[in-house]
């Protein structure tokens, strides 16, 4: 069996860190963008189903 290296481990562990603070920083940005698309397509949802019973 290999000798694990500490240092290797650590550097691991930071990599890891940095990775899921990336990955959850990403999906904030996507939920905010995500957000603001259902507002505007339920504004127009809400033309559309508008329309047919005028006519």
């Amino acid at each position: 069996m290999a000798r694990k290296n500490p240092a290797q481990f650590v550097k691991r562990q930071k990599e890891m860190a940095r990775a899921q603070k990336a990955r959850d920083k990403m999906a904030k940005r996507h939920r905010e963008k995500e957000g603001d698309g259902i507002t505007e397509n339920s504004t127009t949802n809400t033309e559309d189903e508008t329309f047919p019973s005028e006519s």
